[in-house]
C-alpha cells in the first residue's frame, strides 16, 4: 500500500512539472510589445492625428473607409487631416492612401451594379496634390480606419474622416506605439494595394 501512495505521489509531481513547464512555453499568439497604448475617445481623436501627422519623419500610410469633404467648407477638422497628409508629402514624407469603393448592388429595391466611392473629393485633393492615393478593389468593402506613420505610431478604431465623426459621434480608436504592431498592420496595408 505505502508503494503505490508513493508511486501515485511521483506521478502526480511529474504530471504537476510537465504541466507547470509547457504553460511556461505557451505565448500569446497576438501578443506583440508596445511601447505606449493612448485612447483616442471622441474629441481626443483629431489633436492627436493631426500632431501624429504633423511630426511624420519618413512615412505614412492611411486605408481610410471613408473621407468625406466638402470643398465648400475647407475648415473642418476632416479636411485639416487631408492636408495634414499632403503638407507630409510636400515635405517630403511617403504617403501613400487608400479608400474604399463598392459595387452598390441595391438601389431602391432595384438590383444594380453602382460604383460607390465614398471619398471622391477627398482622392482629387490629394491626387492634384501628388499623394499616391488609390481606391480599394470594388468587391470587397475595406471598412478600416488605420494610419500607420513612421513604421512605429499605428493608429486604428472607428473614426472615420467625416463632420459627423470628428464632431458628433460617440468614437473609439486607439494610437499604439510599437514597431511590431505597425509592421502587422503595414503587412494588411500591402495586401489591400496588391489586391485592387
Amino acid at each position: 500500500m505505502k508503494l503505490n501512495n508513493k508511486i501515485s505521489t511521483v506521478l502526480v509531481y511529474l504530471i504537476l512539472i510537465t504541466v507547470s513547464g509547457l504553460l511556461c512555453e505557451i505565448k500569446p499568439v497576438y501578443s506583440l510589445p508596445a511601447d505606449d497604448v493612448i485612447p483616442l475617445v471622441d474629441a481626443e481623436y483629431y489633436p492627436a492625428v493631426h500632431k501624429a501627422l504633423t511630426n511624420a519623419k519618413k512615412s505614412i500610410l492611411c486605408v481610410m473607409f471613408m473621407a468625406k469633404l466638402d470643398p465648400k467648407h475647407t475648415g473642418g477638422d476632416e479636411y485639416q487631416l487631408v492636408l495634414d497628409l499632403i503638407d507630409a508629402h510636400k515635405r517630403g514624407v511617403k504617403v501613400q492612401v487608400i479608400f474604399d469603393q463598392n459595387v452598390k448592388f441595391w438601389e431602391k429595391g432595384k438590383e444594380r451594379n453602382v460604383i460607390e466611392k465614398k471619398s471622391e473629393y477627398a482622392y482629387e485633393l490629394l491626387s492634384k496634390n501628388g499623394v499616391p492615393v488609390f481606391y480599394d478593389n470594388e468587391n470587397k468593402v475595406t471598412h478600416s480606419k488605420v494610419l500607420i506613420i513612421d513604421k512605429y505610431i499605428t493608429i486604428i478604431g472607428s473614426t472615420n474622416w467625416t463632420y459627423s465623426a470628428l464632431r458628433k459621434n460617440h468614437e473609439a480608436s486607439v494610437m499604439i506605439k510599437s514597431g511590431s504592431v505597425a509592421l502587422a498592420f503595414e503587412g494588411k496595408f500591402k495586401k489591400i494595394e496588391k489586391n485592387r
